[in-house]
């Protein structure tokens, strides 16, 4: 399916906008500070707090159910399902709602993912289009119980699920900026450029700055301050991510500021590789425009043209020729045209 199936639905309508049908896998996490264990339930397990991981969004009638079952609201579920909107955290009465679109490494390549969160007071929900291992070190820090997460309530889960994200948006950011190092060094050394490459990166960093946009909107402006889901005990953590939100921002802005200056010295590249070739071009037309008038000249069918007749009249041609091409590029050479 695509954006265009919700043509002429009605709001509320849950419609995946995406391309990969991957098979729905519902992961509940419940744990306190003594126990974590998984559970086959849906249902909300009682002085625990829960981790709902879903992956694939196939099963809409799955999602959605769970979905009413926490009072989520018709149109924050048909968000869920619709891959195509742009990054947010809204604070809502009963929960948190937040989108990302976010670039994450594989291979050393950059590759793209989809991710929407719900954060209630003892519950956490997250839905990936893939079938990915984004928050496996989350896991594992609940699993052996490392820092605060086991001792927290689900904001600090919220906090190191954000945290998490914006670290893969640090590498993302690093290995755009390694890029263009490399890009800033071919440039200089007038070395060929693929102009895609360029590009590329643009593009890339684009998408990595609308990615980032609603964590520094929202982390800036403390919007997380206002709503009783968070506690007060967490806002030291959420200020770090502010810090590093900031740090990531201005590094995109910088990057792409020197990524307009390498476009521009880039076209001063070929243009100036153009008007040495059109200088050569010049060069040569200059010294064969006389020749080519002498040619002519000689060339000429009158009776009376002595020279034509004279035993050392080729020699008298060629030896002006070669002193005018020589005379013209001692003139060019005095005056630095070459």
């Amino acid at each position: 399916m695509n954006l265009i199936t919700k043509k002429n639905q009605p709001p509320g309508t849950p419609i995946y906008t995406g391309i990969h049908q991957v098979e729905t896998e519902i992961t509940h996490i419940v744990y306190n500070q003594k126990d974590l264990k998984k559970v086959t339930e849906l249902s909300l397990v009682p002085e625990y707090n829960n981790w709902y991981m879903i992956k694939g969004l196939k099963d809409m009638t799955k999602i959605k159910t769970l979905c009413e079952d926490f009072g989520v609201d018709p149109l924050v579920i048909e968000d869920i399902f619709n891959v195509t909107q742009r990054n947010k955290i809204e604070y809502l009465d009963q929960y948190i709602f937040a989108v990302f679109n976010y670039s994450y490494l594989k291979n050393g390549k950059i590759d793209r993912d989809y991710l929407s969160m719900l954060v209630f007071k003892d519950k956490v929900l997250t839905f990936h289009e893939h079938n990915t291992n984004l928050f496996d070190e989350v896991y594992l820090r609940l699993q052996n119980n490392l820092g605060f997460i086991r001792k927290s309530k689900v904001d600090y889960l919220f906090y190191a699920l954000l945290d998490t994200i914006l670290d893969n948006d640090i590498f993302v950011q690093k290995e755009l900026s390694i890029q263009t190092i490399r890009l800033e060094e071919d440039i200089i050394r007038l070395e060929s450029t693929d102009q895609t490459v360029l590009y590329n990166l643009r593009k890339e960093l684009l998408f990595l700055k609308k990615s980032i946009d609603p964590i520094y909107d929202s982390f800036v402006n403390h919007e997380y301050k206002k709503t009783s889901l968070i506690s007060s005990d967490i806002y030291k953590y959420f200020d770090d991510i502010t810090d590093h939100t900031r740090r990531i921002y201005e590094d995109i802005n910088a990057q792409r500021e020197l990524l307009r200056n390498l476009l521009d010295v880039f076209m001063n590249n070929v243009s100036n590789k153009m008007n040495a070739v059109m200088k050569t071009l010049t060069i040569f037309s200059a010294i064969f425009i006389p020749l080519s008038f002498l040619a002519g000249v000689f060339g000429m069918n009158f009776t009376n043209f002595s020279i034509l007749s004279n035993p050392n009249g080729l020699i008298f041609f060629i030896a002006l020729c070669v002193t005018i091409i020589v005379s013209m590029i001692v003139f060019f050479k005095l005056r630095k045209w070459f």
